[in-house]
């Protein structure tokens, strides 16, 4: 059942002339007349763009996964194609096999593979049925020309007449008419025949030319699978990876929640020292107030200034991780600001511009920026 190449064309036309027009709009293409020119415009990707097919498959999969739900797994599993026409079997089972349940996805590639097995003998049937038909006109047509000829007598010209008074002979005005009006019959049946003849001819060359178009479009049919298996396979995997993409924005999001969970209480602003750099369990953010660095312990905070072992020994004896920005990426903040809980910065007086960028970043992505202070 792996192998199984489904037809685009034959599940289009297991839906309504309604459908298919709501269809191509969708897809941005003409609206036709008949049902045949829809599908047609459908399959003919603008500008020979053969990827538009992956769009294709998309809406079809959305309209007949609606129609799936509107159906229980009980009404599934009993379902036969005994009652579905031969144009809708094809999409019936197709729309089994997207299925959530492994038991109607098999039921749907069955009744697939079904449905292939009825066109496949439909197909057949139809052409001996053709053969036979040319067959039977061409026997009928020699027949009845057979049995006109049979029925002229041509008789001698000293033909007798039998009358009422007895025999005596015919006139040759009368003879000279009669054989003129025969004449005319057999040119008239000869014409007849050769006209026959001639159809019977050009119908012979007209069914083989039909079989070979027949035999042509069979080739395609088995290229077009295979383009169609191809077109399953790339729109399983831009599924696929447009779910692991939904997943990284929902985890995203969700540390973003987290984040904002963490603005600290709001304090008096401690004044700045000169003295060396140290650091407390109390630091200072002059837009949050004062932050309590025991409430991040297990967190990353990302430090811009010099490598400084005792404040690197302190932050450690915290349970804070210290990331000293100044030896990865001074001129990338955003980068490595992303991935933080905490951000701490040494006013540097060659550097303001820069530390105002810093400020800005941690205030886009709502993380606590605060200069490191002696208290």
């Amino acid at each position: 059942m792996d192998s199984i190449n489904y037809d685009l064309e034959r599940i289009l036309h297991g839906f309504t002339e309604e459908v298919l027009k709501e269809l191509a709009k969708k897809l941005k293409r003409r609206i036709r007349i008949n049902k045949s020119n829809i599908i047609h415009e459908i399959l003919s990707p603008p500008k020979g763009n053969r990827e538009d097919k992956v769009k294709v498959w998309q809406e079809i999969n959305r309209v007949l996964r609606k129609d799936l739900e509107e159906l229980s797994n009980e009404e599934i599993l009993a379902f036969s194609l005994n009652d579905v026409p031969l144009n809708d079997q094809f999409k019936v089972g197709y729309m089994f096999t997207l299925s959530a349940s492994l038991e109607i996805r098999e039921k749907g590639e069955q009744l697939y593979c079904q449905a292939k097995e009825n066109n496949e003998l439909d197909e057949k049937n139809r052409a001996d049925a053709l053969s036979a038909t040319l067959a039977a006109r061409e026997a009928n047509e020699m027949i009845e020309i057979s049995a006109a000829l049979e029925t002229i007598e041509v008789r001698p010209v000293k033909e007798m007449a039998i009358g009422a008074s007895g025999p005596k002979r015919l006139s040759e005005e009368q003879l000279t008419e009669e054989n003129k009006d025969l004449y005319k019959k057999i040119k008239t049946l000869e014409n007849k025949l050769s006209k026959a003849n001639t159809e019977a001819l050009r119908t012979k060359e007209q069914f083989e030319k039909l079989k070979l178009n027949m035999g042509a479009l069979k080739s395609q049919w088995v290229r077009e699978k295979e383009e169609t298996s191809k077109y399953r396979d790339l729109v399983a995997e831009l599924v696929e990876e447009r779910t692991k993409k939904d997943k990284e924005i929902e985890a995203l999001q969700q540390k973003l929640e987290q984040r904002k969970t963490l603005v600290p209480k709001r304090a008096k602003v401690q004044p700045n020292h000169k003295e060396p750099l140290q650091v407390t369990d109390k630091v200072v953010d002059k837009s949050h107030g004062e932050i309590d660095l025991s409430f991040y312990q297990g967190r990353k905070a990302l430090i811009f200034a010099e490598r400084d072992n005792e404040v690197d020994i302190r932050l450690n004896a915290l349970g804070i991780i210290p990331i000293w920005a100044m030896e990865i990426d001074w001129n990338r903040p955003r980068r490595r600001m992303s991935t933080c809980e905490i951000v701490l910065y040494k006013v540097n007086t060659e550097k303001l511009q820069k530390l105002d960028e810093i400020r800005n970043i941690a205030r886009y992505w709502n993380i606590p920026c605060n200069e490191l202070l002696n208290i």
